[in-house]
């Protein structure tokens, strides 16, 4: 709790961090109550209506320093955070204006702590219209963690699909969130390296975006074949899904799903309901989940490596290990940041972390089930 007032009046107080040192921070918040007892375990112990009571009117707070990260200019280490507004998504969501507050209040935190450049996570990114809400009014560089995200959720396609052995030019591929900024640049990705059958989901009213997204795809892929929905249910024509939306529910439920259908899902919190992760006969994997050797976020995120993790935060580690000193992401990603973040993270090592979800490790059993189940859908179909 020292520590928890010590936030409050280093946000109040001048600024006494030192220009010529670089750092880094990552936002970060909640998903419900049981996040928030990881950092504050008395909290289990309070009246659920008590507890979002005070967390409504909690302060952004230091959740732990990372460490692990060394300067590619300089090989000195590089100071980071994580940087928690207490809100819960819930929270966030319904009351848009205190949680555009509070994230300001956390990018001031940040900078006042030694932060020359914070990273988006979650919900913060989207409730700030891609960092475009913070440009000016914490003076500091924003990134939203976009790019990297995009290429990790595609490199878990990829590998997925190379290690089933399917074709690329066959199977349905549908992403979920598909007009956002995460969902639009891996469609992109994904027909470029050669899947050309697509199904993008997104609500109706966003039926706008959709043009312009099929317009790239079909620009860096003149076979891909398109369809558009608004319903997720739909997803049980495809037999993989990128799920990238930023609801509070899950979209997915398991009965949209087909046997064998592969589910990569990048949403915090989970677009996938917990139905479908205990079935034997679907694959759901944590798509933004990175393994970043020798770098601790020191604290608890649930993910099942201590040297994994997020792959929105993990933009920001790269970034800040070439000391960058200005926004990089803001709004959109595209292709061709992509591919500059994904060489930059290679030459830290930073690769796919081991197939996980929130519920277990993902077993070679469990890949080998979903392989047998993929490949006999493909024998009955030629049939």
């Amino acid at each position: 709790m020292v520590h928890t007032f010590r936030d409050l009046f280093v946000r109040i107080l001048p600024d006494m961090s030192d220009p010529d040192k670089y750092g880094y921070a990552f936002l970060v918040h909640p998903r419900n109550l049981f996040d928030v007892t990881r950092k504050y375990p008395f909290f289990k112990y309070l009246p659920d209506r008590l507890a979002l009571f005070l967390i409504t009117y909690w302060w952004p707070v230091i959740l732990s320093e990372v460490t692990g990260i060394v300067s590619q200019k300089t090989g000195k280490p590089v100071r980071g955070w994580v940087i928690a507004i207490t809100l819960t998504a819930d929270q966030m969501l319904e009351n848009r204006e205190l949680a555009l507050k509070r994230i300001i209040q956390a990018a001031v935190l940040a900078r006042k702590s030694g932060a020359k450049i914070i990273g988006l996570g979650a919900l913060t990114s989207s409730l700030t219209k891609g960092g475009l809400d913070l440009v000016g009014k914490a003076n500091i560089n924003v990134t939203t963690g976009h790019a990297y995200t995009a290429y990790t959720v595609t490199q878990n396609l990829f590998t997925l699909a190379d290690y089933f052995g399917v074709d690329r030019k066959v199977v349905t591929l549908a992403i979920v969130g598909a007009t956002g900024s995460v969902g639009s640049t891996s469609a992109q990705l994904a027909v470029r390296a050669g899947f050309t059958n697509i199904l993008l989901i997104d609500l109706e009213r966003k039926k706008d975006k959709f043009p312009e997204l099929v317009k790239e795809m079909k620009s860096l892929n003149g076979n891909a074949h398109i369809e558009i929905s608004y319903q997720a249910g739909d997803v049980k024509k495809a037999d993989f899904i990128i799920t990238a939306t930023n609801a509070v529910e899950a979209v997915v439920r398991s009965e949209y799903l087909k046997p064998g259908a592969v589910v990569i899902d990048d949403a915090q919190p989970s677009d996938v309901e917990p139905a479908a992760l205990k079935r034997e006969d679907v694959l759901v994997v944590e798509a933004g989940v990175v393994h970043t050797p020798g770098v601790l976020s020191h604290f608890n995120f649930g993910l099942k490596d201590k040297y994994d993790n997020y792959c929105c935060m993990s933009e920001v580690l790269i970034l800040a290990s070439n000391e960058w000193s200005d926004h990089y992401v803001i709004n959109r990603a595209n292709v061709k940041i992509v591919d500059e973040i994904s060489e930059k993270g290679k030459k830290l090592g930073f690769r796919l972390a081991e197939f996980q979800n929130f519920q277990e490790s993902i077993k070679k059993e469990k890949l080998e089930n979903i392989k047998r189940i993929i490949q006999n859908n493909a024998v009955n179909l030629s049939h």
